[in-house]
């Protein structure tokens, strides 16, 4: 399967044995090869070599190879509301006209446009995912594409319903609590062991908006006013004096399984409980920018050892569903961050979060046999990471 995108080409073999050259080879972000070849059998990387081949091989250029782009946190069933909602109203009222517009629309819309959104995403080589889904409408969608990845079914409010979880090579089906403020503590430590009981990460909306920290902190404010008026008892919920993240790391649902998606609003104790207790991050940096005029502090979660993958969200709270287009985005914002780490952000970090790193994240030996081919012009390894992440 081979793809032209402006720049971009996404090669995926299954051959008994192929062999592909390039004037780079990204294996991973320590390791960079000048004039190398990846050698391919029965659709999973054998060796990556540094040299030119000898026997007959597919010359892709002096551009670069590099590992397929992991969008580790998106919700596809939202691509219909691109460009339809103001992001200067205020949070409150987003997710209002959100909720409003996405009833409007019906199911089959929102299903033709994320299935536009899955065909954009391939063709960009964003070839794995994290999708969120409430509708359960993007299932099917994924599994019949070439997308690979999980699809999480994500839960509001106190009431599970049957679904699906199970652990496959391809596309992995599993759970998320939509977040620690919307969802019960009981349905989100049922969802947590359902999905752990499997081995499969469990995702969850953190930290996201003041109305969130204040609901849980102070037991009080208009989120609290807002679940009373729907009818929503949570006066036995554990919460008062305490973050988010406290919060939920109280009810054991933090470890290396589940995947923490936002965090605006954390202190640096906070950082330091994600990083002891190795669970996954994802930042969103596009969307949050426009929803909430705040950026999360990659810097410092990085300096405590913590390897955050790059999400965009939806096309509802941002202009496309290219992890490229993150990437460029942060080293906009985040300009002391180097190449190499923002490249990873976009790869390995994800995969990693996902569970998939055996997989995909990095072209070493055993991983499978797709990547992408980018026509830049690199002086050095430091110029070449640069150009990547610039979309130069």
């Amino acid at each position: 399967m081979t793809m032209n995108v402006k720049n971009l080409i996404c090669i995926e073999s299954h051959n008994k044995r192929e062999l592909h050259r390039a004037g780079w080879i990204i294996v991973d972000s320590s390791t960079v090869i000048e004039n190398g070849f990846i050698e391919i059998e029965n659709g999973f990387i054998r060796d990556v070599h540094k040299r030119t081949p000898k026997e007959k091989s597919i010359d892709h250029g002096p551009g670069v190879l590099i590992p397929p782009l992991v969008n580790a946190h998106l919700h596809l069933e939202l691509s219909a509301l691109n460009g339809s909602l103001p992001f200067d109203k205020g949070f409150k009222l987003w997710v209002k006209m959100l909720l409003e517009k996405r009833e409007a629309l019906g199911k089959e819309k929102l299903i033709k446009k994320a299935q536009n959104s899955v065909q954009d995403l391939i063709k960009s080589g964003n070839l794995y995912v994290g999708d969120i889904s409430t509708l359960g409408i993007t299932k099917s969608i994924i599994e019949d594409s070439a997308l690979n990845g999980i699809c999480f079914h994500e839960f509001l409010g106190s009431d599970i319903l049957p679904t699906f979880i199970q652990k496959n090579d391809s596309v992995s089906f599993s759970v998320a609590g939509h977040a620690p403020h919307t969802t019960s503590p009981q349905l989100l430590k049922v969802l947590k062991k359902r999905s752990k009981s499997e081995g499969l990460p469990f995702s969850i909306h953190m930290a996201e908006s003041d109305d969130e920290s204040e609901f849980i902190n102070e037991r009080k404010g208009q989120w609290a006013d807002f679940l009373t008026s729907r009818g929503i008892d949570w006066s036995s919920w554990d919460i008062g004096s305490k973050t988010p993240i406290a919060y939920v790391n109280d009810m054991g649902l933090l470890d290396p399984l589940t995947i923490v998606i936002h965090l605006l609003t954390v202190n640096d104790k906070d950082i330091e409980i994600l990083a002891r207790s190795k669970t996954k991050v994802c930042v969103c940096p596009r969307s949050n920018q426009n929803l909430h005029g705040k950026l999360p502090d990659i810097e410092k979660m990085i300096t405590v050892g913590i390897q955050p993958a790059l999400g965009t969200d939806s096309l509802a709270s941002c202009d496309s569903l290219n992890v490229f287009d993150e990437m460029i985005f942060v080293k906009k914002q985040y300009p002391g961050l180097d190449p190499a780490t923002i490249f990873s952000m976009g790869t390995i970090n994800g995969a990693r979060a996902l569970g998939i790193e055996q997989l995909t994240g990095t072209l070493s030996k055993g991983k499978r046999a797709q990547f992408l081919y980018r026509s830049v012009k690199a002086v050095n390894k430091k110029d070449l990471f640069q150009r990547i992440i610039s979309n130069e």
